[in-house]
């Protein structure tokens, strides 16, 4: 990843890295940020504000495994270009001294979508990274034998760090332990701390790191064993498809919808749920069932343009089936699912309008926190009433 500018059309696009800012320029540059102002590759850029400003900050959750800070600042919503334009844009972008294949490409480079066309606000967006993280390259598990490394600010209280484990399936309450005080720390290196924990366990096919700064937590991560595995259907299918790559690049790196729903009911079944792609044109994508009975239906989806629609279809699907499930005897509730390949900052959809609902909406970091959890037999049941609940909650806050 480096640094570049590039101007194509009526388009400003690029990305500057910073390696070392003082406490003071950091401080400056995130207070710019959050009024909309931000300087980059010697540039001015400013993010047009409404009265009041708009802000908007990720809500903490229980079931979270990664926690940074993070602020958005909205502006005004801007006005869709002609197609002429758009065109225009995408021809200087591929003629560029840095090409592009149009600004589809770029957006994707960059994580980015274009806020004039898919009807979201522009944005700035804040995140702030946490002092201390696991370096996930340099951790492993095999034979019982767990080697964890973390990477700290170099000038980060390594005192203030909690790091506790738990190994599956273990023997007992005594494989649960804290850890932090057997971290070896080096010295700084390159900008970067590094502290290494080796611990030989007693029974692991994998191990649950979590890590906490000043008690809270910041990380919590399921380390796997790759020559063990307890979910038989985890098992079955890499034989098949080795690491899951080919799953993995159509429920992530999807580019056809088609791929991208049977890698969705795949990932469901490794889930432990019994998924059913639905053949009929006018029916939801996915119909889900569990061990316990329980009912769910899913839409899948790649585009934001879509997705006013796809809700829709959902709430009136869902309805219709309630209603013919009870009028034939069945008293069930129905689970509904909306699953989307974007980021979640990405999808222009208020979270009030899925509590109203009852959607439950899975984007491109639930699906990438699912992948982490297959090794281990999960309880689709827990699952579905763990996502009731949370609705429940939910639409009670906004009444």
């Amino acid at each position: 990843m480096r640094s570049f500018s590039i101007k194509a059309g009526s388009l400003l696009a690029g990305r500057e890295i910073l390696p070392s800012l003082s406490k003071a320029e950091i401080l400056d540059f995130l207070s710019g940020a959050a009024q909309g102002h931000v300087k980059a590759n010697g540039l001015n850029l400013v993010l047009e504000l409404g009265t009041p400003a708009e802000y908007y900050s990720d809500i903490p959750h229980k079931d979270e495994w990664f926690s940074n800070l993070h602020l958005q600042v909205s502006g005004t919503k801007l006005v869709p270009p002609p197609l002429k334009e758009t065109i225009a844009n995408d021809h200087a972008l591929r003629c560029a001294s840095l090409p592009f294949d149009g600004l589809h490409d770029l957006g994707s480079s960059l994580q980015l979508s274009d806020s004039r066309v898919n009807g979201q606000a522009p944005k700035i967006s804040i995140r702030v990274g946490v002092p201390v993280d696991i370096h996930f390259s340099s951790t492993n598990l095999r034979e019982n034998k767990l080697n964890l490394t973390l990477h700290a600010h170099p000038k980060f209280d390594v005192k203030k760090i909690g790091l506790a484990i738990r190994e599956f399936p273990g023997k007992g309450v005594e494989t649960r332990k804290q850890m932090a005080q057997k971290i070896k720390w080096g010295r700084a290196k390159d900008g970067v701390r590094a502290g290494v924990l080796a611990v030989t366990l007693a029974n692991s096919d994998s191990v649950l790191a979590m890590l906490t700064i000043n008690r809270r937590t910041s990380r919590r991560q399921w380390f796997l064993d790759p020559d063990k595995a307890v979910n038989s259907r985890y098992v079955a299918t890499q034989l098949f498809d080795k690491d899951l790559r080919q799953l993995r690049l159509s429920v992530l790196e999807p580019i056809d919808p088609d791929r991208f729903e049977r890698g969705v009911a795949s990932l469901l079944f490794l889930l432990g749920f019994s998924p059913a792609i639905q053949v009929e044109t006018q029916a939801p994508d996915i119909v889900v069932t569990t061990i316990g009975g329980k009912l769910a239906i899913v839409e899948c989806t790649l585009k934001i343009s879509d997705f006013q629609s796809k809700l829709g279809k959902l709430v009136d699907r869902r309805n219709s089936l309630m209603q013919t499930l009870e009028t034939t005897g069945h008293a069930l509730e129905v689970g509904a699912f909306l699953v989307c390949a974007l980021p979640r900052p990405q999808i222009a959809i208020e979270n009030i309008q899925l509590a109203q609902h009852q959607i439950t909406l899975l984007c491109k970091e639930d699906l990438t926190q699912a992948f982490e959890q297959l090794r281990l037999p999960k309880d689709p049941d827990a699952m579905l009433a763990s996502a009731a609940a949370r609705l429940a909650e939910r639409r009670q806050a906004v009444g």
